[in-house]
């Protein structure tokens, strides 16, 4: 068997991250989904901070993902919520549709989760989201 033309390289490592900065990025992991939310794609912050450093620290990669899927949990709950309230309105001939209201109330409950989750991950702290799809690990 001959050798390849080019020099046998090891398989790259990436350097870990000090604890100051996993604490930092994975508290922005939290907070870039509510400053991604502004241009209506609040899983991209999460999801860039999750794919550029998880190989880097596991405390990140915790953060990320569980930042990520609470906006995907999020954007889940309020179709679903929208769909009932639609079906609502058109059941009740259009006087469902004051109910509309309340369509706020996962953004608003999504928000002080989010806050919570980036002061304990500025902590050190782990934090788990109540009521989240755990489909990226």
């Amino acid at each position: 068997m001959s050798q390849p033309p080019y020099p046998q390289q090891p398989p790259y490592s990436p350097a870990p991250l000090s604890p100051s900065d996993e604490r930092m990025w994975g508290m922005f992991g939290h907070l870039s989904a509510i400053a991604a939310s502004f241009i209506g794609l609040p899983f991209l912050g999460p999801l860039v901070i999750f794919l550029v450093l998880k190989d880097r620290s596991g405390f990140v990669r915790g953060h990320s993902a569980e930042a990520l899927n609470m906006t995907i949990s999020l954007i889940v709950y309020e179709l679903v919520l929208g769909l009932v309230l639609g079906v609502f309105a058109l059941v009740t001939f259009g006087i469902g549709a004051l109910f509309f209201a309340v369509a706020w109330i996962p953004a608003v409950v999504f928000l002080v989760f989010t806050i919570l989750a980036a002061v304990a991950a500025n902590q050190g702290r782990v934090y788990r989201y109540p009521l989240v799809f755990r489909l990226v690990r």
